[in-house]
């Protein structure tokens, strides 16, 4: 299954006018998207929480979003064209690597599990026990 997904993506950023993509990040997200949503959401389940672990914060941000830290350029509103290409580069390389993740035994349950370690190490993720809350 991931082999068809990483030759269609190897074909869309190689050739992204001959998908229709004027080659930006933008466009390239919103296709990606809708490949993600032509599957049911399953050929990038577990990516955000994936990326959320890999920058350490941002677990309430979009994958698209959280590639755009993850580029050399980091977070830039709005895009000069040299941060579109390191994005749109960076995106890509992260989902080679997510694929190479999840075509892992375990592969998925592995990232859900990195997920959940990295969320019981936040201070707002604790909760605090009702034992906790009585008064001897």
């Amino acid at each position: 299954m991931f082999k068809h997904y990483r030759a269609l993506l190897a074909a869309l950023q190689r050739d992204p006018v001959r998908h229709g993509l004027d080659g930006t990040f933008a466009t390239n997200t919103a296709f990606i998207l809708g490949l993600d949503a032509g599957t049911s959401w399953n050929m990038l389940t577990g990516f955000q929480e994936w990326l959320v672990v890999r920058l350490g914060r941002g677990h309430d941000l979009t994958w698209p979003v959280l590639v755009r830290h993850l580029a050399p350029s980091g977070w830039t509103h709005p895009l000069t064209s040299q941060a579109d290409a390191e994005a749109l580069t960076t995106l890509y390389r992260l989902l080679r690597e997510y694929f190479d993740q999840r075509e892992q035994t375990d592969g998925l349950a592995t990232i859900f599990k990195d997920y959940q370690s990295w969320l019981t190490t936040q201070a707002w993720y604790q909760f605090e026990t009702p034992q906790a809350n009585q008064i001897n």
